[in-house]
Order: structure tokens, then C-alpha cells, then sequence
């Protein structure tokens, strides 16, 4: 691509690890050559491909489960705590594998690691409507959670590879394409139920996204990690800092998505009036404007750096969860969540990238996966006091000024402070 007039200068430097960009061209002027710019541009398709198909297939399994929850329910009779219950155990696995993940990549790799924990997480999607019991159930949930999270480990650090050795941003799409998985897995998911059964549309579903996984694999790295040294210092699996910093941000962004997810539908229809079909339009809306907005983040990286892109992201994050209840309007609610779906959409991958152009990147990524899950696990049910203590519109003006958080906490996102800063180690 050709760079810009003299106005703006912009390069993306693999150096450290670290982004370095000059920007102080006009909103005008940087949007110009962002529209203008083709997204399958060199380094292309053949660098991009192996690690979107992976985010891809555990975007779209997400999705397939999510249609398994309510058929486990009817068909086991579960009371709503015992599917709470088993819905933390997801969870749980999730975030237990993926405090681990980082040990693991270590001696095997990124790619070994996404192979595996993929391979098992479409193996054990056919098992969930075959669970005969709620214990069985809930011991394939745990596992089905736990290869999903060493896989969202593992592909991260894997894209946090690619944009190191190729030199361009990639974070936001990778990110997108799950979102597409999960949309389309869902999607397709629900229709095939209308013409089989659950196992069969379990099983077909698993077929079909492995292919989409294995077809991505020739293309993948190895990511292995330096070996070390005969007598040197073992690798510490300590976060840095910094990582934490980004973690804590990455649990307040999750917590605020996590609030759409869990509470739009139930604030529409029972505080706005909304009808029982129209309430589950704000999250698709929300999701929607979020995957789009994720397809065009890689191009605005390259022209405006992370602390501006999260700091505007959360703007528009923080407008869109207060239209709500501000204005008591369903039209302008659902308006909201698909502006704060454009907010949200990049400020994750930004924190990622951030994560890993810091030294020790699987560990670093580890722990902000592990914050940022552990956010959005926690964050819905909690504040489901404060609805209790307050209103439903309560849950969103709190979700509004965490994000408000993430934003007053966006300098850690600056061009090289992943890499060039000294990282001091947690604890």
C-alpha cells in the first residue's frame, strides 16, 4: 500500500514485538485511505487463512452449543440452578485449562496445542446429546470447556505470532472470524434441527467444522518457543504487570459484552415492553454490528493506535449501554446495543495484540484470556444483585462505567508498552 501524504506516517514494526506508529493525519484523511485499502493485501491470504480457520471452528462449536443448552434441559428435565450449575461448569474447564495453557505451549507449541485441544473440542460436541445423565453431562461440559479454552489460548498466541513475523494487525479479524463462527455455527445449527435430531445435527456439525478446522492446519506454524539453554533459568509462568493491567481491562470489556448477552432480552421485555420475539433482536444487533465492525478493525489499526482505538471504542460502548435507560425507548435500546457492539468490537483484539508483543507472549495471553473469561463468567450474575438492589437499567449503567475503566486505563495499550517497558513480574 502507498503510503499517505506527508500528513501521516505509518508503519507497523515487528521490533520487540512492538507496534511503533506516528499518526497526526485528520480523522478525514485516515478514513480516506482505511475505506481505500483492499483487506486481502499482501502478506494475504496464505498468512491469514490457517488462523482464521481455527477462530472460525471454535467461534462456530460455541455456537452449536449454545443450541445443545435448552434440548439438554428438556431432555434431562434439569431445574434452572442444576443448569446454572452446569453452565459454570463450562466455564470452569475454560478457565482452568487455560491457566495451564501457557506450560503447555512452552514444550509443544501453539499449533500442536490448537490441534489437539480442536481435535478433542469437535469430538466431544456428538457426546452432549448423548449424555445419559446430568453427571455425564456435566463431565463432557467440563471437557467440552476445557479444550475450548486451551484452544482460545493457543490460537490467540498463534495470531499474536502472525502479526510479530508479518508485521501488520490481523487481531481484529481473527476475532472476527470467531464472531462469524459463532453467528453461522448457530445459525446453521438451528435450522438442521429442524430437519434431525439432536445427536445428528451434534454429529453433523462436528463433521463439517472439524473439516473447516483440518483444511486451515497445513498453513500453521509451528510457534514452537526457544528452547532453553542446558543450565539456564527455567521460564517463569508469572504474568508480567502490564499483563494484568491488560487482564483487568479485558475482564470490564467481557463483563460489558457479557452484560448484552444475559440481560438486553431480559431488560427489553420486562422493563421496555418488548414482545417475546422482538426482545432477542438487541443481542443480535449487538453481535451483528460487533463481527462487522471487527472485518475493518485490522485496516483502522494501521492507521490510529491502540490507546484512540479502545478509548473511542468505549466512548461509543458507554453511549450505546446508557441509550437504554436514558430514553425508555425499545427503537432506541436495540439502536444502542448495535452502537456498542461497535465499540466493543476491537477493544479486546487490541488488548491481545497488546499482551502479546510482550515478552513471553503465551504467558501473558494465558492470563489475560484467563481475567478476561473469568470477567465475563462473573460479571452477569453479579450484577443481577444490582438489579435486585436497584432496576434492570441499573445493570447497564454500572456495565457503562466499567467500561469507562477500560478506558482510563487505555495507556497501556501505547505503541511499545508491551515490549520496550521493563516487565516486572506479578507477585
Amino acid at each position: 500500500m502507498r503510503s499517505p501524504p506527508s500528513q501521516t506516517s505509518t508503519t507497523w514494526s515487528p521490533r520487540q514485538g512492538a507496534r511503533t506508529l506516528f499518526y497526526n493525519a485528520t480523522t478525514t484523511v485516515a478514513w480516506r485511505f482505511i475505506l481505500s485499502e483492499k483487506f486481502f493485501s499482501r502478506p494475504g491470504w496464505q498468512v491469514w487463512h490457517p488462523t482464521a480457520a481455527c477462530f472460525y471452528a471454535n467461534g462456530a462449536l460455541y455456537g452449536v452449543w449454545a443450541t445443545q443448552i435448552p434440548l439438554a434441559k428438556e431432555r434431562l428435565g434439569l431445574d434452572p440452578i442444576v443448569l446454572s450449575v452446569l453452565l459454570l461448569t463450562l466455564g470452569a474447564g475454560a478457565v482452568l485449562a487455560m491457566i495451564g495453557s501457557s506450560w503447555i505451549i512452552q514444550r509443544i507449541g501453539t499449533a500442536a496445542l490448537t490441534r489437539l485441544s480442536g481435535t478433542i473440542f469437535a469430538a466431544l460436541l456428538p457426546l452432549i446429546p448423548l449424555a445419559p445423565n446430568v453427571q455425564l453431562l456435566a463431565l463432557v461440559v467440563f471437557l467440552f470447556g476445557s479444550c475450548g479454552g486451551c484452544m482460545d489460548v493457543a490460537m490467540n498466541a498463534d495470531a499474536a505470532r502472525v502479526e510479530k513475523e508479518v508485521g501488520r494487525p490481523y487481531m481484529s479479524s481473527f476475532h472476527g472470524m470467531w464472531s462469524l463462527g459463532g453467528l453461522s455455527g448457530a445459525s446453521l445449527a438451528t435450522i438442521l434441527l429442524g430437519w434431525t435430531g439432536s445427536a445428528s445435527q451434534a454429529l453433523i456439525m462436528a463433521v463439517l467444522l472439524f473439516a473447516i478446522f483440518a483444511w486451515g492446519q497445513r498453513g500453521l506454524a509451528p510457534g514452537k518457543v526457544a528452547p532453553i539453554a542446558a543450565g539456564a533459568k527455567a521460564r517463569s509462568l508469572r504474568p508480567a504487570f502490564l499483563a494484568l493491567v491488560v487482564g483487568l481491562m479485558a475482564a470490564l470489556a467481557f463483563s460489558g459484552e457479557g452484560v448484552v448477552l444475559d440481560w438486553a432480552a431480559v431488560y427489553l421485555r420486562e422493563q421496555l415492553g418488548a414482545g417475546k420475539e422482538f426482545a432477542n433482536v438487541g443481542y443480535a444487533v449487538f453481535a451483528g454490528a460487533m463481527a462487522s465492525m471487527r472485518f475493518l478493525g485490522d485496516p483502522i489499526r494501521r492507521h490510529i493506535d491502540g490507546v484512540h482505538l479502545v478509548r473511542g471504542g468505549c466512548l461509543l460502548a458507554v453511549i450505546g449501554l446508557m441509550m437504554g435507560p436514558l430514553s425508555g425507548d425499545v427503537y432506541v435500546a436495540i439502536a444502542g446495543y448495535g452502537l456498542a457492539g461497535l465499540g466493543f468490537a476491537n477493544v479486546v483484539p487490541v488488548l491481545f495484540s497488546t499482551a502479546g508483543a510482550m515478552p513471553r507472549p503465551e504467558v501473558q495471553i494465558a492470563a489475560v484470556s484467563t481475567m478476561g473469561y473469568a470477567g465475563l463468567l462473573a460479571a452477569p450474575p453479579l450484577l443481577g444483585a444490582v438489579a435486585h438492589a436497584t432496576s434492570l437499567a441499573g445493570i447497564f449503567y454500572v456495565a457503562a462505567v466499567l467500561t469507562v475503566a477500560v478506558a482510563l486505563l487505555a495507556q497501556v495499550c501505547a505503541p511499545g508498552g508491551g515490549s520496550e517497558r521493563p516487565v516486572t513480574e506479578a507477585g
